[in-house]
């Protein structure tokens, strides 16, 4: 007997766990969508001029948003951890309302070339201690972009060949909570599972439905930009992975949109920037996926709950409701080309 088709779901409203909102009028542009799907979202202030890595930078940016905001929408304020980063800098961005230490290590990906090696996070362990003593998070984007030796890892290996450095972190300052962000690969979601409790994940939508072949050609080469982000999308057995441990149930993964956009301009270029624009389509997507592993009525845990809690932030009020109701998506706004332009997504959210 087949069960009775959902077409109405209304939950409880929603948090994103990791958004790029940008500055100036990218964000004006762009914040609108973040703002109107969710009542919180981390932001990240990797950015390559005015970076967000002390308490000044912290202040001026969360007014900088709360300005063009008019929705109740509140962002999760986060530091980035450069070479400049000390124990003082930390407890002094806190004061001001940082939750977050964010680790994009250099040479990573956008506005991360201050960021610290992994290979050099030992001398910064009194920082990461001031983090643990500060109730904070640790985010941190896990990728080992080359040996100790010097020498250049393939973008698909990065994530997997980091495992071993968070792992040593769990070990040598137990009780750190620490967030891997947009894990990409059964390997990471593997270990995180088995992880202890301090330890979590944020998964996007887009790495549920992307591999390799929807963004490089068999050469190498980058066939769609619109779909280069970093980490890369990896095989048809890691976007399983993703799928599987985003639907399980498990609180120990949640939602993070990673959404980053970019003018098409500079996408469209012969280097484009790694990041996806996928804020415009984040939970109906997300609707999307998990009503087709059967699992809707655990969508609310992965974007309104288990992000929550491990952050120890009381749960949103009021609800958001998304109706089974099919849309194109527009190819782009203000300049900027968005996630899965021009494809049917068949759920939507209520005006």
């Amino acid at each position: 007997m087949n069960k009775t088709q959902i077409n109405k779901l209304s939950i409880r409203i929603p948090d994103d766990m990791h958004v790029h909102l940008r500055r100036d009028q990218m964000l004006i542009n762009v914040l609108p969508f973040t703002a109107y799907s969710f009542g919180r979202a981390m932001v990240k202030g990797n950015f390559n001029q005015r970076p967000i890595i002390d308490a000044g930078g912290v202040e001026n940016y969360r007014n900088e948003i709360l300005t063009n905001v008019d929705t109740e929408f509140n962002p999760i304020m986060s530091i980035m951890f450069v070479k400049s980063t000390t124990p003082r800098t930390v407890a002094e961005a806190n004061e001001a309302g940082a939750r977050v230490l964010a680790l994009i290590p250099g040479k990573t990906s956008t506005g991360s070339d201050d960021g610290i090696a992994l290979t050099e996070l030992k001398k910064y362990y009194s920082v990461l201690k001031t983090v643990c003593q500060k109730k904070m998070i640790f985010s941190i984007h896990l990728e080992l972009v080359e040996t100790p030796e010097g020498n250049a890892i393939k973008e698909p290996e990065r994530e997997r060949l980091a495992i071993p450095f968070l792992k040593q972190i769990i070990k040598d300052i137990p009780g750190l909570k620490i967030v891997a962000e947009h894990v990409t690969t059964k390997e990471l979601i593997n270990f995180i599972k088995q992880a202890p409790d301090n330890v979590s994940a944020t998964l996007t939508a887009h790495h549920a439905v992307l591999t390799r072949k929807d963004v490089f050609n068999e050469k190498g080469k980058i066939i769609n930009p619109h779909n280069y982000c970093k980490p890369v999308a990896k095989t048809k057995k890691d976007r399983l992975a993703v799928t599987k441990a985003m639907t399980s149930g498990n609180p120990k993964f949640f939602f993070g949109s990673d959404s980053a956009p970019h003018p098409i301009s500079k996408k469209m270029g012969d280097n484009p920037p790694a990041g996806i624009f996928s804020a415009p389509v984040a939970l109906p997507l997300l609707c999307e996926i998990f009503d087709r592993k059967g699992k809707l009525n655990g969508l609310e845990n992965f974007v309104s709950r288990f992000g929550a809690r491990f952050y120890n932030l009381p749960l949103n009020r009021g609800k958001i409701t998304l109706v089974r109701e099919k849309w194109i998506v527009p190819f782009e706004y203000a300049g900027v080309g968005i996630f899965k332009a021009g494809e049917t997504i068949n759920w939507s959210i209520e005006d």
